[in-house]
């Protein structure tokens, strides 16, 4: 048993929900904008250029809503009161890509969230000042890694890969159902 396993969520823990790749198609639009059917086609060369692409731009209000997104947060409700969002800013764009992802949440999300950071610090938000753990639903790795390494919960999640069942598994792990 992973020591990840032991760690239960309480009445205190706030659900996060990432907002590229698992509640908007940030890979999607990615790829046309480097001119490939799918990310994962992005040669490692053309991966920086395109996303040099996006600075300045609004291309994060752009992005579409996955058809799995409204469930995701209602699944969330289930669990807690509220959800907060928790999402990374384009890297060399902080200021304009947070500003065009908070427009996007305002007009796709419904209900709206709790609270919105937006930094590339997540795993600040991994627990409360009492000791709670939160909850991460992220698609990077690295971020729930970082995420558990700070005492919080971590669901790998990638709504264009995984079935909302992944995230609902791990809920139930984290609240002990």
């Amino acid at each position: 048993m992973r020591s990840q396993d032991l760690i239960r969520a309480t009445e205190n823990t706030k659900i996060y929900l990432d907002m590229d790749g698992v509640l908007a198609n940030f890979f999607h639009e990615y790829a046309k904008m480097a001119g490939v059917n799918d990310y994962r086609s992005i040669p490692p060369a053309s991966a920086d250029p395109t996303l040099d692409k996006m600075i300045g731009t609004d291309f994060f209000h752009k992005l579409p809503k996955f058809p799995t997104t409204d469930a995701l947060v209602n699944l969330a409700l289930r669990y807690a009161k509220t959800y907060s969002i928790c999402s990374s800013p384009l890297r060399n764009d902080y200021k304009n890509s947070a500003k065009w992802k908070l427009a996007w949440i305002k007009e796709n999300l419904m209900p709206q969230p709790a609270e919105i950071f937006i930094t590339p610090n997540k795993e600040q938000h991994a627990a409360n000042a009492d000791g709670s753990p939160n909850i991460l639903i992220d698609d990077r790795g690295v971020n729930i890694v970082a995420w558990r390494a700070k005492g919080g919960i971590g669901i790998k999640y990638q709504a264009d890969e995984d079935s909302l069942q992944k995230v609902a598994n791990g809920l139930s792990m984290a609240y002990g159902q």
